[in-house]
């Protein structure tokens, strides 16, 4: 947990009870849903924890989730938040963004008279990205195996896919095959290691040694074609290289600070794009022009090549989203430990067994 996060932590224990009050009051008007406190702060509003119950003759449902409200006369930006809950509702049945939840006995329904904005969401129990990361750099680690890696990358690729092209039901998948009308043009604009976090474990191979990684929180997000802004990047090409920035960190478990590097030539020929493109990817594969040595040479170096394209300095330069699924799927369903047998560690250190390990210390059981 960064400064950040622990005074948010403390300043959302010092909200004063009567402060909650008016909130409160609308739960205890239900006997589904249960009040169970503040859970922090945001820019737009404030999110809060609560208990869904419901009783039936034979069995008994219950769930935490979180509420995320928007209160005018407390300086919430209400307009914000119900931007916001229209997009998520747009982007329901997509497994990599954060569910919403409805309910046709709402507690808050009447708030509307108030000019309240809310938005109930699925609890996302295993933390943050951000926070996961700094749990392995507090656990000795220095980076993380390589396949672990690709499911992570793959994770982001797949909340890129649910943008550009929503599912219309939740028997939908994510693969962009079945795609061939223009993508939706959203950029979420916001895309960090706060804004991505684990849910629980999932079935499927991408997700069999890792859990699934959401993308939540969009609030600032906007949409932008390319017939808008011709000279701009679209939608997808901003989200490319936001994720490109944010696998760039992942890299190394950098926290403190979002990517940064110097432009340098990168040849893509490997991936059969232009053979040459400027991208910011000094960081991750050194700088030639004055000769510094590689600072992550047992890291994939294709996975590099891919992130730097996603960073490209030229939008225009960067992967199409389908192009991007089909290699980094193709790494996850396909490469093995062996394959990264002599860097150190070997083969076990790329094992399904030492990342259930890290997934189990660093996010199942750190919480």
């Amino acid at each position: 947990m960064n400064l950040s996060q622990r005074r948010r932590r403390r300043r959302a224990r010092r909200v004063p009870t009567d402060r909650l009050a008016p909130l409160k009051a609308f739960f205890d008007s239900s006997n589904k849903f249960h009040f169970r406190g503040l859970l922090g702060n945001g820019g737009q509003g404030s999110i809060y924890k609560i208990q869904y119950v419901e009783l039936n003759k034979n069995n008994s449902l219950s769930r935490r989730l979180v509420v995320k409200v928007a209160d005018p006369f407390r300086g919430s930006d209400v307009e914000g938040v119900t931007k916001e809950k229209m997009i998520l509702e747009a982007l329901r049945y997509c497994q990599h963004i954060v569910s919403t939840i409805d309910s046709p006995d709402d507690p808050l329904a009447s708030a509307q008279y108030l000019g309240w904005a809310w938005i109930f969401l699925e609890e996302m129990e295993n933390g943050t990205l951000t926070s996961f990361m700094q749990r392995a750099k507090g656990a000795g680690f220095a980076s993380l195996p390589n396949r672990m890696l690709w499911r992570i990358f793959l994770c982001m690729i797949r909340a890129c896919i649910d943008m550009a092209w929503p599912s219309s039901s939740s028997d939908s998948d994510e693969q962009t095959m079945q795609f061939l009308d223009e993508p939706t043009g959203l950029a979420h604009n916001d895309i960090h290691g706060g804004n991505l976090m684990f849910g629980p474990p999932a079935d499927g191979l991408e997700h069999a040694v890792s859990p699934i990684l959401k993308l939540l929180d969009f609030g600032i997000a906007q949409v932008i074609h390319s017939r808008d802004f011709a000279s701009a990047a679209t939608g997808e090409q901003r989200n490319i290289e936001d994720i490109g920035i944010m696998m760039a960190g992942v890299l190394t478990l950098q926290t403190d600070w979002k990517y940064t590097g110097a432009e340098i030539e990168v040849d893509l020929s490997r991936l059969g794009y232009s053979s040459v493109v400027l991208s910011p990817a000094s960081g991750i594969f050194g700088n030639p022009e004055y000769d510094e040595p590689d600072p992550l040479p047992y890291i994939d170096r294709d996975m590099r090549l891919i992130i730097a394209a996603c960073m490209a300095s030229n939008p225009q330069d960067r992967p199409e989203i389908f192009d991007l699924e089909r290699w980094i799927y193709s790494e996850v369903s396909n490469t093995q430990p062996a394959y990264y047998g002599i860097n150190p560690g070997g083969a076990t250190w790329e094992s399904n067994e030492t990342i259930y390990n890290i997934v189990q210390q660093c996010i199942f059981n750190a919480l």
